[in-house]
């Protein structure tokens, strides 16, 4: 899985910028330049975020990573039972063998049995022979025996290492399981943080052009004023010098959209430099504070923790294997030691849940504080701005002025799409913890973006 870095670069710094608007009267009044519109109707159709997180759910090489470990899991087990089955069937041959070298002694004993109560054996030769094959049956029947006894044994130690095996491959099985669950749950939100990025960021590219559009004007004003006699050689230069810096930032924030739309294409399975249109999410989420934390908030947290199943599970085979008879002291004591080792690590990593839940309550309650201000500054630069408009229309405000009084209020609009963004995704985190979904990938790709 790749990660792109993203270098913010997206403030807008529009001060400064209102210092010439009603020096020059004729350039003052030129004309706001528009961006240009093709004739010819985009062909690639714009993208929700639903229809983004399905295609990552569906493509992404996670998923795929994680399903051929699970066929590797599961070939593992079968390999392993029928190991299991093929010691069956060595115990089984070897007790057959020992049972038919009984059945022929016990058979070749009788018949010579019979041969010397009936006068079948009378010479000395006879004897010696009959002799040495009813030993020889003994023999067999011992040979057998033991045949069978080093099988079992054989059979026993491996059986014990290959239910280790099992055993450790199942406990696997189950962790792949759960976190290719928690991936398909990880990679909505993963997605959902991607998608308001990009889409922040593809506005702060919007607004840093125009803004680079309202200075270059300004620097032009700024020339007119110098050969008209109104302006010296540095202020000229300090506004060339705010055009190429301004040009600098437009296109680091151009790069980072870049590696944003490639990180998304990448996840969705598409080519990396594919065309990417995203619609704006409409977050509607009502702003409302967190549940208080409380020792019931606590329980459902800890109890849906799979990591504490984990460490209860790793507890349980190290009790099982301190109880074997076969294992030697050393191992015992390694296995009592493990017993404490899980018992520490459970402890703390309730105090773990315990935090990450206060962080997630807090993370709320101050996104929730933020959005608010957001929207309460968003209303009145709405009502400022407006009131500007109007009095453009009176000849009050210059041109150069209302486009730089209207950045400053789609900044704002800016501000508020991205704390409304923030306080939705500090939601979904809360949520992912208390339904026991591990953010681990999560939380690498939101530091990418930090």
């Amino acid at each position: 899985m790749k990660f792109y870095p993203y270098k913010k670069a997206c403030a807008l710094l529009v001060t400064g910028a209102l210092t010439t608007g009603a020096a020059v009267p004729a350039l003052a009044a030129e004309a706001k330049t528009e961006a240009p519109q093709n004739a010819e109707e985009s062909k690639t159709k714009a993208m929700t975020l639903k229809e983004i997180q399905e295609l990552v759910v569906k493509n992404n090489r996670l998923k795929t990573t994680l399903t051929l470990n699970q066929e590797k899991v599961i070939a593992g087990l079968s390999a392993i039972d029928d190991g299991l089955k093929d010691l069956k069937d060595s115990q089984d041959k070897a007790a057959h063998a020992r049972r038919d070298a009984s059945t022929s002694a016990s058979q070749g004993q009788a018949k010579i049995g019979f041969l010397a109560a009936n006068g079948g054996i009378t010479s000395d030769t006879d004897k010696l022979l009959a002799g040495i094959t009813s030993g020889l049956l003994s023999g067999a029947v011992k040979t057998a025996s033991g045949m069978e006894t080093l099988v079992d044994n054989v059979a026993d130690r491996q059986r014990d290492t290959l239910e280790d095996q099992q055993t450790e491959l199942k406990n696997t099985k189950m962790d792949l399981n759960k976190t290719k669950e928690d991936w398909e749950n990880e990679s909505l939100a993963v997605t959902q943080l991607l998608v308001t990025k990009t889409v922040q960021v593809e506005k702060g590219v919007s607004l840093l052009t125009q803004k680079q559009s309202l200075l270059e004007r300004v620097c032009r004003i700024e020339e007119k004023k110098q050969e008209l006699g109104f302006s010296t050689g540095t202020d000229l230069s300090e506004k060339k010098l705010a055009v190429s810096e301004s040009a600098k930032e437009l296109q680091s924030a151009k790069d980072g959209l870049t590696l944003l739309k490639r990180q998304l294409n990448d996840l969705m399975g598409r080519e990396i430099d594919e065309e990417l249109i995203i619609t704006p999410p409409e977050l509607t989420r009502t702003i409302e504070t967190a549940p208080a934390y409380s020792e019931e908030l606590l329980k459902t947290a800890t109890d849906k923790n799979y990591k504490l199943k984990t460490l209860r599970r790793d507890k349980q085979q190290a009790e099982a294997d301190s109880k074997k008879n076969d294992r030697y002291d050393g191992q015992l004591k390694a296995s009592r030691v493990d017993m404490q080792l899980a018992d520490v690590s459970t402890e703390e990593e309730k105090v773990n849940i315990a935090n990450d839940l206060k962080k997630k309550l807090d993370a709320i309650n101050t996104a929730a504080a933020e959005y608010q201000n957001k929207k309460d500054a968003n209303s009145k630069a709405k009502i400022e701005w407006e009131q500007q408009q109007k009095s453009a229309k009176l000849g009050l405000v210059s041109a150069v002025e209302l486009q730089a009084l209207e950045l400053q209020y789609e900044q704002t609009e800016m501000e508020l799409s991205a704390a409304a963004y923030a306080y939705d995704l500090a939601w979904e985190e809360y949520n992912m913890l208390m339904n026991g979904t591990t953010l681990d990938i999560y939380d690498v790709y939101k530091s990418k973006l930090s």
